[in-house]
């Protein structure tokens, strides 16, 4: 199969504090609905957690600031920037912010959007 040079290339800004946590919990917003993948973005303040939950899809969790202990099958795995992890649709976890962090979450659905739905004020350059 031969590649093309049709598509489209989305460049976001610096994503790390984005958001404001909020003061008694975590702030996330979804960033964009994308061909195959949709990108969330989180904010957390240091000692902040996000309760147990699961994905329908498989997801890809990255650090882009801060540390994480992202809690999976009764074990913790320290999220720092540089280590993504790939979690399997309908795991249970769960994730607490040892410091302010910002964390990203790749949703991979497999979804068709031609048309990309981008949701955030900052300026995306569309190559």
């Amino acid at each position: 199969m031969a590649g093309t040079n049709e598509g489209t290339v989305l460049v976001f800004p610096q994503l790390q504090g984005y958001l404001t946590p909020f003061e008694d919990k975590p702030q996330a917003k979804k960033l964009l609905d994308g061909d195959g993948a949709n990108i969330t973005i989180m904010e957390l303040a240091a000692g902040q957690s996000w309760h147990e939950h699961y994905s329908v899809h498989p997801i890809i969790v990255q650090a882009l600031k801060g540390a994480i202990d992202f809690r999976v099958k009764d074990q913790d795995i320290l999220l720092v920037p540089g280590k993504p992890i790939h979690v399997t649709a309908k795991l249970l976890h769960s994730l607490t912010a040892r410091e302010d962090s910002t964390l990203m979450v790749t949703m991979l659905t497999g979804e068709s959007h031609p048309q990309p739905k981008i949701s955030i004020e900052e300026d995306v350059t569309v190559l």
